[in-house]
């Protein structure tokens, strides 16, 4: 598996925006699955046989919270967001909608937020 850094990670408002929200995580995974279609046929015995189905992917991320943050972009749920992850050297790009955030921190520390980005169409 490949090791995302939190410094190739880059989220920009909009589908199409050009200002960071995020430049940096503390950790970020992207999960990537595929579906599988079962082919039938009365040539294949006993064993199943599978085709790759549609593909699907998201991003989990947390990050700390500083004052100058635009949390108010970053906080809206349904809302779409470029994604920008380099992973091994190669550059991918989607659109993802956030589902989950949350931000925590005690009194008189760095605050603490964590994303969650479900992809709309094509990672790559």
């Amino acid at each position: 598996m490949s090791v995302v850094l939190g410094k190739d990670l880059q989220i920009f408002a909009g589908s199409s925006g050009t200002s960071p929200i995020i430049a940096m995580a503390k950790s970020c995974t992207v999960s990537r699955k595929c579906d599988m279609i079962e082919k039938a046929s009365a040539t294949q015995g006993t064993a199943k046989e599978y085709n790759p189905g549609r593909e699907e992917w998201e991003i989990r991320l947390s990050h700390l919270v500083s004052s100058d943050a635009p949390l108010d972009g970053l906080l809206k749920l349904r809302q779409k967001y470029t994604l920008r992850v380099s992973v091994e050297g190669q550059t991918l790009t989607g659109t993802a909608i956030c589902m989950d955030a949350d931000l925590s921190g005690a009194v008189g520390t760095v605050g603490n937020g964590s994303v969650k980005f479900k992809g709309t169409g094509p990672l790559s």
